[in-house]
């Protein structure tokens, strides 16, 4: 945690959403899904290309997180990130 906000992979998570990811509307892209509460489509990123990817474009993501003891099922994470200035 930092500043009350999640941090993954060296970023922030402006907006962490309560949604599953099993639970949102498929699309003809298995790796995009659609949010029928914001109505955004939500990009799951499975590696950090994609990431930045979808951070450049301010896009919704879904990103595994391990646990702090690297044990057990990773976490999904929905949200918007905010894309780090320099």
């Amino acid at each position: 945690m930092q500043n009350g906000d999640l941090t993954i992979r060296n970023c922030t998570f402006a907006y962490k959403c309560i949604a599953d990811w099993d639970a949102l509307q498929t699309t003809n892209d298995e790796s995009i899904r659609f949010c029928n509460g914001c109505q955004r489509e939500v990009h799951l990123c499975e590696d950090d290309n994609e990431l930045v990817q979808s951070l450049k474009l301010n896009r919704c993501i879904a990103i595994y997180k391990e646990d702090s003891a690297g044990k057990g099922n990773p976490k999904m994470l929905l949200g918007n990130v905010q894309y780090p200035h320099k």
